[in-house]
């Protein structure tokens, strides 16, 4: 598949994403764009990776409010195709992955203005909207409506597809971070802290004292053995699948 072609593609998807989102459809999601861009790039478990890693950061921004934050769906898409663009330059997957999460948070940061510039440009349309209810006219009211979900589609369009047109000039970027010091002591602080507040928010949505056994199965398979993110993920769905039988087993033979 040809970079343009492959960058028109996700950025179409991108795009009609944050529309469906709009729409009350939440697939807006970290997790799910690393593993998109991971069956794209060959390596879901890098995608997976990475796509987790963006996920836990974001949960770390939900506590300051408001309505825009750092979009790490599309940092997880552009932190994917980075590391692969590192792994296929002869670096570790460490190394790989390291420069994909600061990068993904940069690019994350910077989505937060188009964020902003869409939500601001869907005010000519809202007042459009509003004149045409003003004069009852429903039909120019809902014509209104759609062509507000332009300016949500190009805010991310536009810059994925760009992005992607020169992912492979990742460099530049690393480089820029690299040469402002403070700049890469701060993102790489924030890289660190969020994925625990992260964990520290999910823990707390949690029922630990009663699934504290799950826990410590899942921390030491992945601390101590070594477990990929896959193989935790499907022994999880397992675990998830034999607890609900129990308990469907326990209510029939109470029933009985």
């Amino acid at each position: 598949m040809s970079p343009v072609l492959l960058a028109l593609l996700l950025a179409v998807f991108t795009g009609a994403s944050i529309v469906v989102l709009s729409l009350g459809v939440n697939i807006w999601a970290p997790l799910l764009y690393g593993l998109v861009a991971g069956i794209v790039t060959a390596n879901i478990d890098l995608g997976l990776k990475i796509g987790a890693s963006c996920a836990l950061m974001s949960i770390g921004f939900y506590t300051y409010g408001g309505a825009t934050m750092p979009d790490y769906s599309i940092g997880a898409v552009f932190g994917v195709f980075l590391a692969r663009t590192v792994v296929a330059a002869g670096g570790s997957i460490q190394e790989a992955t390291d420069q994909a999460l600061i990068v993904a948070s940069a690019i994350a940061l910077l989505m937060s203005l188009f964020d902003i510039l869409g939500r601001a440009s869907t005010t000519v349309f809202q007042h459009g909207g509003d004149n045409a209810l003003a004069k009852r006219n429903l039909a120019s009211f809902q014509r209104w409506h759609l062509a507000g979900t332009i300016p949500w589609f190009l805010s991310r369009a536009i810059p994925v597809f760009i992005g992607m047109l020169f992912i492979d000039k990742y460099q530049v970027v690393v480089e820029a971070i690299q040469d402002f010091e403070q700049l890469k002591n701060g993102l790489g602080v924030v890289g660190s802290a969020l994925p625990a507040v992260g964990f520290a928010l999910l823990l707390s949505y949690m029922d630990i004292k009663t699934y504290w056994p799950y826990m410590l199965i899942g921390y030491v398979l992945f601390a101590f053995l070594g477990v990929s993110t896959v193989g935790l993920a499907i022994i999880g769905v397992a675990a998830a699948g034999l607890y609900m039988k129990s308990k469907k087993d326990l209510a029939r033979g109470g029933a009985v």
